[in-house]
């Protein structure tokens, strides 16, 4: 908050002296005489204004009063009348500015006009007559000091200004001066007051104003950027997406994500963190327009809105790729050298139709997607008019879905290959909507990463889980395994290993029989962020299987580098050597995933073909339609039963 009132109590412009002599020569030496009269009764003033105080503030330590500096105001305001009357000048610059100095030191506190400071008023009996404020700054107790609001400067006025008149009053009938030359000084008090109280208005009017204006300018603005907040940039697009039925442009908002910025405030510091976010918030808005809108929505997110757009889509993917570049330079923090990237996405709008939520949620997914690709990239999508696709309509139902019971959890049998017994179970989420029937995992799974619902889910899978391992084969650690499938946005999390050790604990089923598969795609991806997360749930004892092994086409290269127990063979695989294909690169894939003491697990068998043919590969564990559909858990005893040969 700014400065508090200037309290000049006695600073008002004051008439020329009288140049008449007399008393008995003139009323110029009365003046003069009852000036030196009132400056020598400044204590009485003084004195009069803190009894007035205790009165009013009752219970309050006399010498505790009386031990605050500004009541040094008094003194002054008394000089400076006395002064007038003996010399006939007003008060010189030095006591003006002590005076406002002194004012604005015991107003200062104040962050709201009228309101008792933040530390409060120092209790009656303090053994220093001191108390540690807000910050832990010792200050002098005292009345002025401590609580300067608009109704105790009024009430220092006027006690100030009644204590003077009735000593110039006394001191006047004690000395014989006129009645006139009392009632001039008089009234040269109440008009100082009246011009102090006038000054005091304005300063507090100026300064609540200048507080409304910080409040309003908080309520819109992010502290930390300075940038427009959530609530701005929601009304701006709305308000844009509603031009669009008038008029024939466009628009794009690109929803912008700092890559890797939790490992700088880890490593670095959240103070690094910070001067990063103002850094890259400058940056951001130095490439755009003076009508775009730059906001900064939470975290390291930033969203840009680009308006009247005549191609969108081209034009929103150029002015995107300029922020990554822009962004990307090299800065300097601090004594750090640092080089960003960011991740962007962006969505194009073109035509009426579209809500709010609807065009984030699609920039936002956008974004995501350069995520699992890499990062450092720039993904597009192109909206029409119209109503948002079908996903959005489910999008919001999906956050409630477990509340509501919703979500089922089917098991399918995985067999050993060579004894033809059980090996374990794979636990499949299934979504059953109350209005589309029961929605597999590959429709919603990557809406619910996009939005982060993918927590809330992957846990309750988790945990049921593996209390159903338990209820089948109690917490032996030689039972069947089971087996759960993760998202990449759980293994590249570290609290991900404590919701792991959670659902063990509640269960009671042993590290060993569980198995957590993430596809290749994201291993690869995730790699460098995922590898800790790994390492620690193999720390536990938990296994871990690279699902739709092969389509990535790099996987040989890192099967050292990963805690992997198993790898699961795509189904293509199977199937086009089972059609024709040579077996010998499969064979040797089979073949070196053993000399690394890794299991091989083959999906999708669905034939007696390529049953034998994976048993000719020599895999370890199968799994498919041929050998046992997913079912619910309590169908799962009829369901079993041996597989069917491939005689």
């Amino acid at each position: 908050m700014g400065r508090g009132p200037d309290l000049r109590l006695a600073v008002a412009a004051v008439p020329d002296g009288d140049a008449r002599s007399g008393w008995p020569g003139g009323k110029a030496a009365q003046r003069a005489a009852l000036g030196s009269a009132l400056g020598a009764r400044s204590g009485d003033v003084l004195s009069s204004c803190q009894r007035a105080y205790r009165e009013y503030h009752v219970g309050e330590d006399a010498a505790l009063v009386r031990r605050d500096p500004t009541w040094k105001l008094i003194d002054l305001a008394v000089g400076a009348i006395a002064r007038w009357l003996q010399t006939g000048q007003a008060a010189d610059a030095g006591v003006r500015s002590e005076i406002a100095s002194l004012g604005r030191s015991a107003a200062q506190q104040h962050s709201v006009p009228g309101a008792v400071p933040a530390t409060g008023p120092a209790r009656p009996g303090a053994a220093d007559g001191s108390r540690t404020g807000a910050g832990g700054r010792s200050q002098e107790a005292g009345v002025v000091g401590r609580q300067l609001s608009v109704a105790m400067f009024t009430k220092l006025n006027f006690w100030w200004s009644d204590a003077t008149c009735s000593v110039l009053e006394e001191e006047g009938c004690r000395l014989g001066i006129d009645a006139d030359v009392v009632r001039e000084a008089t009234k040269m008090v109440m008009r100082s007051s009246q011009a102090s109280l006038v000054d005091m208005a304005a300063r507090y009017d100026a300064e609540l104003q200048a507080l409304q204006d910080h409040l309003a300018h908080l309520a819109r603005h992010d502290p930390l950027t300075g940038l427009a907040n959530r609530a701005v940039l929601l009304d701006r697009l709305e308000r844009s997406l509603a031009r669009l039925a008038r008029h024939a442009e466009g628009l794009a908002v690109v929803f912008i994500d700092v890559d890797n910025f939790k490992a700088i405030n880890d490593v670095l510091g959240h103070a690094v963190g910070d001067a990063v976010l103002q850094e890259t918030a400058d940056r951001l808005t130095s490439e755009v327009r003076p009508e775009d809108l730059v906001a900064r929505i939470g975290g390291d997110e930033f969203v840009v809105l680009f308006e009247d757009l005549a191609r969108p889509g081209e034009e929103g993917l150029r002015l995107a790729e300029r922020l990554r570049t822009r962004t990307g330079a090299p800065m300097s923090v601090g004594e750090e050298q640092l080089t960003l990237t960011i991740s962007a996405g962006v969505a194009a709008v073109r035509g009426p139709g579209r809500t709010t939520e609807e065009v984030l949620a699609e920039a936002d997914s956008a974004m995501y997607r350069v995520k699992r690709a890499g990062r450092n990239r720039v993904a597009l999508v192109e909206l029409g008019s119209g109503g948002g696709p079908a996903r959005f309509a489910m999008a919001g139902g999906l956050h409630t879905a477990v509340e509501r019971g919703e979500l089922r959890v089917v098991y399918q049998p995985l067999w050993d290959a060579r004894t033809r017994g059980v090996a374990g179970f794979e636990a499949l989420v299934r979504w059953e909507h109350p209005e589309r029937g029961t929605i597999m995992p590959r429709e919603f799974v990557p809406m619910a990463e996009e939005s982060g619902v993918i927590w809330s889910i992957g846990s309750w899978v988790l945990r049921e889980a593996c209390r159903q391992s338990v209820a089948w084969a109690g917490t032996s650690p030689t039972g069947p395994r089971i087996a759960v499938n993760v998202s990449g946005r759980q293994l590249v999390e570290p609290a991900f290993v404590d919701e792991v050790a959670g659902a063990l604990a509640s269960s009671g089923l042993p590290a060993g029989r569980l198995v957590l598969e993430a596809t290749e795609s994201v291993l690869l991806v995730e790699q460098d962020a995922s590898r800790e997360v790994c390492a620690a749930l193999a720390a536990m004892g938990v296994h871990l299987s690279i699902d739709d092994f092969g389509t990535g086409y790099a996987s040989l290269a890192y099967l050292q580098r990963l805690p992997v127990d198993q790898v699961k063979l795509d189904r293509e695989f199977v199937q086009d050597v089972a059609a024709g294909d040579d077996m010998r690169v499969m064979g040797a894939v089979v073949a070196l995933a053993h000399d690394l003491g890794i299991e091989v697990a083959a999906e999708g068998v669905e034939t007696e073909e390529e049953l034998a043919v994976v048993r000719a590969l020599g895999c370890d564990v199968m799994q498919g339609f041929l050998l046992g559909r997913p079912v619910p858990a309590e169908a799962m005893e009829a369901a079993i039963g041996r597989p069917r040969s491939a005689s």
